[in-house]
């Protein structure tokens, strides 16, 4: 068997050690890379991108909310169904959608709850019959209220909405509808007195309101114009009035 020269087997020695330095130095290079993408707190999320019809909650609502979570701090490890319940925490927030997106960027999708009435003193319903609570000063515009069972929001709603029909082709405004526990209508009107329309024939009281008030004296004074007799209605007036008669059946 023919020998390798000195020369040879030198070069020889020299790419086995050169093919082994290239190995290793590829190993080495694999291996930081998969520690810099994948070991904890070396990759944080770097953006947060908030989409959706935006007119109750702001990008700096959604960026709080998630300001403290440490899980933000590792991009491939965070859990968007977290992120997502946070978010939903917000008060005028009705649904999210969060993804990761590479190479660490955050996209929330917002969809809001959007106020239809006032319910009660401090809460509001939303375009989906739901009841909640969220700060009154971002409203956009004024709000009829309504008040009843929370059960009852739905009816409550539907029943303000034939009320301001008729009253509305009439020149009259609903401003506060109340379902009483005994589901019983009371409409306050705006610049005007509160009907007690009762539990029955309410369209029928309605409309003999319609018929009678233009032809009554001191409807300013009215502080009330109670609707449940077969004929006729009673008239409570404005303590402030000093009339001295807090009713008077017409």
């Amino acid at each position: 068997m023919e020998q390798m020269s000195p020369r040879t087997r030198g070069e020889f020695l020299f790419g086995l050690l050169f093919f082994v330095a290239v190995v290793f130095g590829l190993s080495r290079a694999f291996l930081d890379v998969h520690r810099g993408l994948f070991e904890q707190d070396l990759v944080p999320v770097s953006g947060l991108v908030v989409q959706g019809e935006l007119e109750y909650v702001t990008r700096e609502d959604v960026r709080a909310a998630l300001q403290d979570d440490p899980a933000l701090n590792n991009f491939f490890t965070l859990d968007v169904n977290e992120v997502q319940q946070r978010i939903e925490g917000l008060p005028w927030v009705h649904r999210v959608s969060v993804r990761k997106r590479w190479p660490a960027l955050l996209y929330v999708y917002l969809v809001e709850k959007t106020p239809r009435a006032h319910w009660g003193e401090d809460r509001l319903l939303s375009d989906r019959g739901d009841i909640f609570t969220a700060p009154l000063e971002r409203l956009k515009q004024p709000l009829v209220t309504l008040s009843g069972p929370d059960t009852m929001a739905d009816r409550v709603w539907e029943q303000y909405q034939q009320f301001q029909r008729l009253l509305g082709l009439n020149g009259y405004k609903v401003a506060a509808l109340h379902l009483t526990e005994r589901h019983a209508w009371e409409v306050q009107l705006a610049d005007g007195p509160c009907l007690k329309l009762g539990r029955g024939d309410t369209l029928v009281r309605l409309q003999r309101f319609i018929d009678v008030y233009p032809l009554m004296a001191e409807r300013e004074k009215m502080a009330y114009i109670d609707l449940r007799y077969d004929t006729g209605v009673a008239v409570g007036w404005k303590a402030s009035e000093g009339t001295g008669n807090d009713q008077d059946h017409r």
